[in-house]
């Protein structure tokens, strides 16, 4: 009976040591690798939503492609580019001293807010890349936590099946087989119930994001504190009357990936909330969803190089 002791004892270490995975993975030390992806000075923004569709002129659009007088709005610097367009009108031939230094300073001007709105595109794709890069490192370690987790089940569980056979081998040579049935029994709960731990380990983490890109662009909104008003009105606004904007173009986009589900109040309280418990998957969905909402705002430097390529060049076929 002894060794019925040894085995029972066995078994409980073997519990014990699997046991231990069962824990919560949200650690203390998880939560201090946080990332600070938010600016470090306060955005003071002044919201005017400006008029994309506006009427223009044929020399307006001789001079500038209507993506360019769109983005101009975005800039506030169409009346920069109208008085531009007065000074070229008289010819440069025929420009004065002073006419030359206005139109040196309107250009200069331009170039100006073409370059800060640049540097905010990029200020802000890189805060968004950091989001994606935080929710990336939680989901490795929680997929990490969760493996280990689970190779300790499997040792355990591997042990004890050996451990059965093998102790029910030593009761049959030393002509004890009576016992070999109770054994197997014991073996076979043991195992069990390993199982069912396996089942029950914590895939989850607590990832919090008190400063939300995506809910911005989910919900939508007059103005934002995440977003520069110039991006903002980029992604909200149409280009092109009765369209749909960038903003619900990129929600359209998500839905059909199946990354969410109007029907899943769970998975839109969770991304468009401050955050809370969230699986593998689930980040990896978030870290996509910011890689997308990332590229399509760098992309708007492609935009801001076209008005400045008409700007120094004038508008192609002229």
């Amino acid at each position: 009976m002894a060794i019925l002791r040894y085995f029972g004892l066995f078994l409980l270490v073997s519990g014990f040591y699997a046991c231990k995975t069962n824990q919560t993975v949200v650690l203390e030390q998880m939560q201090k690798m946080s990332v600070k992806c938010a600016p470090s000075t306060p955005r003071n923004y002044v919201w005017q939503p400006p008029d994309l569709h506006q009427d223009l002129t044929e020399a307006e659009l001789d001079r500038f492609s209507k993506k360019s007088w769109q983005l101009a709005s975005l800039l506030n610097v169409e009346k920069e580019l109208r008085a531009l367009m007065r000074l070229e009108q008289k010819g440069r031939e025929s420009f004065g001293a002073e006419d030359r230094l206005r139109w040196l300073e309107l250009k200069q001007y331009v170039a100006d807010r073409v370059d800060l709105a640049s540097l905010e595109i990029s200020a802000t794709a890189a805060e968004l890349d950091c989001e994606e890069e935080r929710a990336d490192q939680f989901k490795q370690l929680l997929r990490e936590k969760v493996g280990k987790a689970e190779k300790k089940i499997t040792v355990a569980a591997i042990l004890t099946g050996a451990s059965a056979g093998l102790l029910a081998g030593v009761l049959n040579i030393s002509g004890r087989g009576k016992l070999t049935e109770e054994i197997a029994i014991a073996g076979g709960i043991a195992e069990a119930g390993l199982g069912i731990l396996s089942l029950k380990i914590d895939r989850n983490i607590v990832f919090q994001h008190q400063r939300n890109h995506l809910k911005d662009v989910w919900f939508g909104a007059d103005s934002t504190a995440n977003f520069p008003p110039l991006i903002w009105y980029y992604l909200s606004l149409p280009f092109k009357e009765g369209g749909l904007s960038l903003r619900e173009s990129l929600k359209t986009q998500w839905l059909s990936m199946d990354q969410l589900s109007l029907k899943d109040s769970h998975k839109t309280d969770l991304y468009f909330g401050v955050g809370g418990k969230y699986t593998a998957d689930e980040l990896e969905d978030r870290s996509n969803m910011l890689d997308q909402l990332e590229a399509l705002i760098s992309l708007m430097k492609k935009d801001l190089q076209l008005i400045t390529k008409e700007l120094i060049e004038g508008k192609p076929g002229q």
